[in-house]
């Protein structure tokens, strides 16, 4: 059985094995009581724990890893809905973006996992003195003051937003109004040929490049198709019947990533053109690839302990504790999976009988030669069998430190 807590999340040897998958995300607060809700279709069911903060949706369906998390993701949700209308509680999720474990299915084996988005801040701090020839320092000119422009409303709407959906949507908007006021969209042009328009000739004034994973895409053509296509079009549709429910059709770790990589761009478009501030230096997704292939190309292993003590700044230990310490078989470091994040990715096939598996795993960490560079915690404890492969997923976030607010509660 794969438990997160005392709670189920999926496997064969509970609820007669109906249920094949399913996923886990912490809740902003426990509920008053505990609470089953069964999806209409049958398919789905979520369990709240009185006083636990994990919510669990399982359902009696095989299904890959990224529709687990769509699927999953969406179920929460809808109980979240009917506990509130119930009168039981009003709660939303902790951060789904940045840590979740769950079951699913590939290639006819289900694998546990343990994803965490682990965050690498990262900035440069400069500091100009101007002289004349004879050595005297020249005063600097206190800088411009922005020069109000309408999307800077819908810029604060979304830093000042507490949900990432909101934020997102409140960001585009901040987005197409900047474009619009440096190119205007012709009456009878399509929202699309406008946005392509605008961006291109924003391109030639202010290289978007640095946006891209690589640097080598075609700047406009990949904001178009990750910001626009697969991310904005999805939640823009608000008029029945065609309106798309917040929080249904896109997972917060996309819109997350999303979010992150268009603040960005708004914030170079907005400064080139009107005055906004961006103080210290911007650490370019291209430069952060290259350190963090200069710490994992060496070698990465991944650990695992059933020691409970949480994480702190200084950590140098898996188990501070000193309780045990266990290695999983494989790992490996995969790289850049979007703009901005790498991926570290270890696993291993459940073996009879393995001891490593007696007790709950609370610790997860990644390191090499004995030194550990990253520390995930699972508080409630993670109790893996009944499945095939364990898995630990990490993504490394790089998050520039002059960069604004990038982080929202769903």
């Amino acid at each position: 059985m794969a438990y997160i807590g005392k709670m189920f999340i999926a496997g064969s040897e509970s609820h007669n094995g109906i249920y094949k998958c399913g996923i886990s995300y912490s809740l902003s607060a426990p509920p008053p009581c505990s609470y089953v809700y069964d999806l209409k279709d049958g398919g789905w069911q979520v369990e709240f724990t009185e006083g636990a903060k994990d919510v669990v949706a399982r359902t009696k369906q095989s299904i890959p890893y990224d529709l687990l998390h769509i699927e999953g993701f969406s179920a929460v949700q809808e109980a979240l809905d009917v506990m509130s209308v119930k009168g039981i509680s009003s709660i939303s999720l902790g951060d789904p973006a940045s840590s979740n474990v769950g079951v699913y299915e590939r290639n006819g084996k289900y694998i546990l996992f343990s994803y965490a988005l682990i965050d690498f801040p990262m900035g440069i701090e400069m500091e100009v003195i101007q002289t004349d020839s004879l050595g005297n320092v020249i005063e600097q000119q206190k800088p411009l003051e922005p020069v109000w422009n309408e999307s800077f409303r819908y810029y604060r709407l979304s830093q000042s937003s507490t949900d990432y959906f909101e934020a997102y949507r409140n960001l585009f908007l901040a987005l197409e109004a900047l474009l619009n006021s440096l190119f205007p969209k012709n009456k009878s042009e399509g929202e699309g040929a406008w946005l392509k328009r605008s961006l291109s000739e924003v391109n030639k004034k202010v290289s978007l490049r640095y946006f891209t994973p690589t640097g080598k895409e075609d700047p406009v053509e990949y904001i178009i198709k990750t910001q626009y296509k697969d991310v904005r079009c999805q939640l823009q549709h608000a008029k029945f019947p065609n309106s798309q429910l917040p929080h249904s059709s896109l997972t917060p770790i996309k819109v997350k990533n999303a979010y992150s990589n268009l603040v960005a761009i708004w914030m170079q478009i907005a400064g080139d053109y009107y005055n906004v501030p961006m103080e210290g230096g911007i650490i370019t997704n291209t430069g952060f690839y290259s350190v963090l292939d200069g710490v994992f190309n060496k070698g990465v292993d991944v650990y695992f302990s059933p020691d409970n003590t949480k994480p702190s700044g200084g950590d140098v230990e898996v188990s501070p504790i000193l309780d045990k310490v266990f290695k999983l078989d494989s790992s490996k470091y995969i790289g850049q999976v979007s703009p901005g994040i790498v991926r570290v990715i270890a696993s291993e096939e459940l073996k009879a009988s393995d001891s490593s598996y007696e007790r709950y795993i609370h610790r997860i960490c990644s390191g090499y030669s004995g030194e550990i560079n990253s520390v995930c915690y699972i508080e409630s404890g993670l109790m893996i069998s009944g499945v095939d492969i364990w898995e630990s997923i990490q993504d490394f976030r790089l998050v520039n430190t002059c960069k604004p607010k990038v982080e929202f509660k769903t």
